[in-house]
This record gives structure tokens, C-alpha cells and sequence, in this order.
């Protein structure tokens, strides 16, 4: 408001960067900056606009050689001047501010928030030496042949997965169940999708059709609370560049709520830095329960995801319904993506149109974190 009103009194017009540049003598950049920040309704994006200590110099000697009204130009300098003081008391630094600023923002947050995790991706794939151009996940749940139990599938994909180092192992497959409040143990058998390779190799469950050849070598690990699967070390870049996918069902989990369990919740973990992260989420039609599902973003730094308040992250990114259809949707990222599907209904013995379909795509998903696609489970007495 101090800028537009100091603008108008010498005749420029706040909202063209030529206009601006000509009454302040102002290149054209510093002239764009000023008429987004007149023009910005939302704080963050004034702030995102806002240029450095050299371009406010600049500013500032622009503002004193106009004609306007003192009490005017001494507005827009106040104006300044508490923008620097909230650097200096807030934060101390502008690249801080900013990042606060995106907290508190209205619009353009998705965008901001996709910035700074890319950022985050790059320095993640460097320290951690391990990066995936897409995670692709892909969770199934439909009647159980046991009264009030369903049965989960799920499919794990690490898609052109490569080290940055060559002495890097990675976990691409992990198995673990727990309740509401996050009891973690093997409580109920799992097999592999793919059963026949999985005893043959005696090894993990991969999809040997969806991996890339030769399949990626992992070794079991086990301990008390879940069995993982680890890639071993192997050569660094495009040269080690490689696909792993994995899948398990589980058996006649309980449908009903208890006491210590209310939600079904299916919970698709980033485990390590990518560009992009798809989850897939299909209910049987039966299923009605949960054909009204949430989605939570929670961090995963401790290892092992706790639901607690304070781990919640913010998510931009909706859930989409994609209803029921008899073909899967347009996946460019995985050119396989039907051919994984039709193999995925055939090994469960249903089709795609018995299903109904929820999505949700992350790009540079932060990382770890564990995205909850949940849902209430129904009592005995609603039956």
C-alpha cells in the first residue's frame, strides 16, 4: 500500500514495470519485483518478491529522487525498514523468512512446497548416495475368503533406482503390521504375489516380470518386528541403474473395528530421495467402508512411522478418486503400468472394474516420510 500510494502521487502506474522504471530510474527485474509486490494478495507472495539488500539500496535512492510528498516517501522507507526488522528479530537471515512465510501461505503453496523439497531431494541423493526417478506403489484390499477379514496386496516399485555410490545397500522391500497405536509386529502371515519365484529362489518377494534383468540381487534381513529386504552394494550411476519391484498379499486381516484398532490404514513409506512418488490405493466395491478414505503425510525419521500430532506434515497434494473403471489410469511415468495391473488382478483373482480406484502423485516427495491413505473400519453391529 506505502509503494502503490508514493507510485500514483508522481504519476507512475503501480502495475506496469516500464511505468515504474521510468519515475524511479529502476531496471526492468527491479521494476517487475515492485508491481508483484503491490499486486500480491497473499504475504508469502510479497515476500517471495522482495530483493536483496543491494536491490532495496537501489530502491531507496529511487524513492528519495521523486517529487512525492515527504510524508509519503517516508511511509515507503518505514515500510522497508520494518521488513528489515523482521529478518533481523525473526529470523536472521531472508532464505529463513521465506520458508516461514511459505507456512503461512494461502495460494501458491503447492508450488513453494515442491521448491524447497527438490531442494531436499538433491542434498538427500548426495548424503544418503541412492536416488529413484519413481516410487510407485499400489495397495489392493478386497474380501477375504475367511468371514469379516480381508485380504491386502501390496506392490513396491523402486523405478530407475541407482547409487550415487557404488558401497550403497538400500532396503526395497519391508513387511510389517501394527495397530491404532502403532504396536508393530508380524501379527499376520504374508506371502509373495509372485509365490512360485519367491520358493524357488527361497529370497525376496520380487516380481521378477516388473524388475529389470538381470533381477536386482537382495539379501533378508530380519528382526523382531518386521523382515526387510536389502539391495546389495553394486556400481554407482546409470551404468548400476536398475528397476526392483516387489509384492505380498496379506491374509484374513480383521475388517472390524476393536478396541485398539478404528482405522484401516495403508501406509506408503518414501524410502529414498525420488523425483516423483505415485500411490495407488483400490477398494473392492463390496468394500463400502472405505470409499470415503483421508490422507495424512507424517515424517518417518525415527524409522518407523508414529501418528503422533507433532509428526504431522502439511501435503498440498489431494487424493483423487478416480472411481471405478474397467482400465487403469494413464501412468506415462511407468510405461508397464497396465501390464503390472492386469497382472496384479490375475494373480488376486478379480478385475479391474470390480475396484474403486484413489490416487495421489508427490513430485520430490520429501523424504523419509510415510504417506496414511485411511479409512474407519465398520462394527459387527452395523452389519
Amino acid at each position: 500500500m506505502a509503494f502503490s500510494e508514493l507510485l500514483i502521487s508522481i504519476g507512475a502506474d503501480p502495475s506496469t514495470p516500464g511505468s515504474i522504471s521510468e519515475h524511479l530510474g529502476l531496471n526492468k527485474n527491479l521494476a517487475w519485483k515492485l508491481t508483484k509486490i503491490i499486486g500480491a494478495e497473499d504475504p508469502a507472495a510479497a515476500l517471495e518478491q522482495m530483493p536483496g539488500p543491494p536491490g532495496i539500496r537501489i530502491l531507496l535512492k529511487g524513492i528519495d529522487k521523486t517529487k512525492a510528498e515527504p510524508p509519503l516517501v517516508q511511509t515507503a522507507r518505514d515500510a522497508i525498514s520494518d521488513y528489515e526488522r523482521l529478518i533481523r528479530v525473526h529470523t536472521g537471515d531472508r532464505a529463513t523468512l521465506d520458508m516461514m512465510g511459505s507456512n503461512l501461505a494461502t495460494k501458491g503453496r503447492q508450488t513453494r512446497d515442491e521448491q524447497h523439497r527438490k531442494l531436499l531431494y538433491q542434498g538427500s541423493s548426495y548424503v544418503w548416495g541412492a536416488q529413484a526417478r519413481t516410487l510407485l506403489k499400489i495397495g489392493m484390499m478386497v474380501p477375504s475368503q475367511r468371514d469379516g477379514c480381508v485380504d491386502l496386496a501390496n506392490v513396491n516399485s523402486f523405478i530407475d533406482f541407482r547409487r550415487i555410490r557404488p558401497d550403497v545397500s538400500w532396503i526395497m522391500s519391508r513387511r510389517a503390521s501394527n495397530s491404532d497405536d502403532n504396536h508393530t509386529g508380524k501379527a499376520y502371515s504374508h506371502e509373495a504375489l509372485d509365490r512360485a519365484y519367491a520358493l524357488k529362489n527361497d529370497l525376496a518377494p520380487l516380481m521378477p516380470e516388473f524388475c529389470s534383468d538381470p533381477v536386482p540381487d537382495l539379501r533378508r534381513v530380519e528382526d523382531r518386528d518386521a523382515v526387510s529386504y536389502e539391495l546389495t552394494e553394486g556400481p554407482a550411476g546409470n551404468t548400476g541403474a536398475l528397476t526392483c519391484t516387489a509384492g505380498t498379499v496379506h491374509r484374513e486381516l480383521p475388517m472390524y473395528s476393536s478396541a485398539e484398532n478404528r482405522w484401516g490404514t495403508h501406509t506408503a513409506r518414501c524410502e529414498v530421495p525420488s523425483e516423483l512418488m505415485i500411490v495407488d490405493m483400490l477398494f473392492h466395491r463390496e468394500l463400502t467402508f472405505a470409499m470415503d478414505p483421508i490422507v495424512e503425510l507424517y515424517s518417518d525419521v525415527a524409522g518407523m512411522t508414529s501418528t503422533h500430532v507433532r509428526t504431522k506434515l502439511h501435503l498440498s497434494e489431494q487424493l483423487m478418486d478416480l472411481g471405478v473403471s474397467r482400465t487403469p489410469p494413464p501412468t506415462p511415468q511407468y510405461t508397464r503400468y497396465r501390464a503390472m495391473m492386469e497382472w496384479l488382478m490375475d494373480r488376486m483373482g478379480h478385475k479391474y472394474e470390480d475396484f474403486r480406484a484413489f490416487r495421489i502423485k508427490i513430485a520430490y516427495p520429501a523424504f523419509p516420510t510415510a504417506l496414511e491413505i485411511k479409512h474407519p473400519l465398520p462394527s459387527r453391529e452395523d452389519d
